[in-house]
């Protein structure tokens, strides 16, 4: 009897484990299909799905409250996502500035109501619609890069629009998308046109009135060595040496306003006809060497030390080298002005690289400086601030930077010195 009551306690126990390893094993089936459907609405960004009735009867509770709350997490953080999807929405739509985005294949993901009424588009689809708008805009939009702003001319319904158009490059996930800026600056630039033109009209009229003034005035005075009180002309005897004396003298002086301004006529005519740059590859090391030994006598005689500072003996710019030669001698050789009888005059002349492979050129000296109420007038042709200066220096430099595609900026603080900045497109390290 004893072996028939241990095959009854086995045959329990065996029915006992079978039924807890069957409930076992639907408990993680459930578990498991539980995780699967979780899983699935995260994939689906479905955050719906909650587990809060399976919490009290279920030995995964702390599990399914764990899973409630990264569902409720994950909800969360796409209701602050919309929120400021939305928020950013509506801030690209109210700025004034017309913004487009669009992929390398040429799909436009932005478009906001600025650029919409700029190019008198309702809606873009692909970037080369706006061929449509002018031939070629398209490209010229692909092609843009964040360090080479552009202006284009556009005409919409017979009006002129001048767009100062910038880039910018972000990567989505995988994708790069290029974001590009429009703003009509025309009214800015009429208005710097005419100021330019006001400008240039009041140094045009000071440089010949310079001239014209002491013309007009010595004709009038050889005029009356010639003509007598009653208005008849002078005979040859009535002239005498001190007279003729006198003539000479006017006509030497006629003579030369008549040269000084043809002089300045050349040099106007000069300043307006430049040729275009004949771009090759060089050395700055070499450049700045050649610098130093043609104002080598000039420094000397003005007892001034020109320091020269290259990031690299391999750094090379391609650019018209000519050109560049006559920039930084017109710079060097105002700081050498600027550095008249001080005892320890120094210029500071640097070529390095920027973070975006830019070549910046620093010309730096510590003179006596320029008022501030000077230095938007510095590049303006004609105007000098030294008494046998010429005017067209800086104003040339300026030219000859943006046949570059550079541009050229000033700072000065009086009685510290002044520091000019070239800065051009692009620039290389061998090797």
């Amino acid at each position: 009897m004893l072996w028939m009551r241990d095959m009854l306690i086995i045959a329990n126990v065996t029915l006992l484990l079978a039924i807890q390893v069957f409930l076992l094993v639907r408990s993680l089936n459930k578990l498991n299909k539980d995780l699967e459907s979780f899983f699935e609405a995260v994939h689906s960004q479905d955050s719906s799905l909650v587990f809060s009735h399976r919490k009290s009867h279920s030995a995964f509770s702390n599990l399914y409250q764990q899973l409630d709350n990264i569902n409720k997490t994950i909800q969360q953080i796409k209701i602050e996502n919309q929120n400021q999807n939305q928020y950013f929405k509506a801030l690209v739509e109210h700025i004034g500035i017309g913004i487009i985005g669009f992929t390398d294949d040429g799909k436009v993901t932005l478009f906001n109501s600025a650029a919409s009424e700029l190019l008198k588009k309702a809606n873009l689809f692909r970037i080369t619609d706006l061929d449509t708008v002018k031939p070629g805009l398209s490209s010229l939009l692909r092609q843009l890069k964040p360090s080479e702003p552009r202006l284009v001319s556009l005409y919409q319904r017979s009006e002129l629009m001048q767009l100062s158009v910038k880039a910018t490059w972000i990567r989505i996930l995988d994708q790069k998308i290029t974001l590009v800026s429009l703003q009509n600056i025309r009214n800015e630039l009429d208005e710097k046109e005419l100021e330019s033109w006001q400008k240039l009209i009041r140094v045009l009229t000071h440089e010949l009135m310079n001239s014209v003034g002491p013309m007009s005035s010595t004709i009038a005075t050889l005029g009356e060595f010639l003509v007598n009180t009653g208005g008849s002309t002078k005979k040859a005897d009535e002239l005498t040496d001190d007279i003729v004396a006198d003539i000479a003298t006017g006509l030497h002086i006629l003579e030369e306003r008549s040269h000084g301004m043809v002089d300045f006529v050349t040099r106007f005519r000069n300043l307006t006809l430049l040729p275009q740059p004949v771009f090759t590859t060089f050395s700055i090391g070499e450049l700045f060497g050649s610098i130093q030994r043609l104002l080598a006598e000039k420094l000397q005689q003005s007892n001034v030390k020109l320091e020269v500072k290259v990031a690299s003996e391999a750094v090379r710019l391609t650019a018209d080298r000519g050109m560049v030669e006559q920039i930084l001698l017109n710079l060097v050789g105002n700081a050498i002005y600027a550095l008249e009888g001080m005892a320890k005059g120094s210029i500071l002349l640097i070529a390095q690289l920027d973070d975006h492979n830019r070549l910046t050129v620093t010309v730096a000296d510590n003179g006596v400086g320029i008022p501030p109420e000077l230095h938007d007038k510095v590049f303006i042709p004609f105007f000098s601030t030294r008494k046998d200066g010429s005017g067209i220096g800086l104003s040339l430099s300026r030219q000859l930077m943006r046949l570059h595609g550079g541009t050229i900026t000033l700072s000065s603080t009086p009685g510290e010195g002044t520091v000019v900045t070239l800065r051009f497109s692009e620039g290389e390290i061998e090797g």
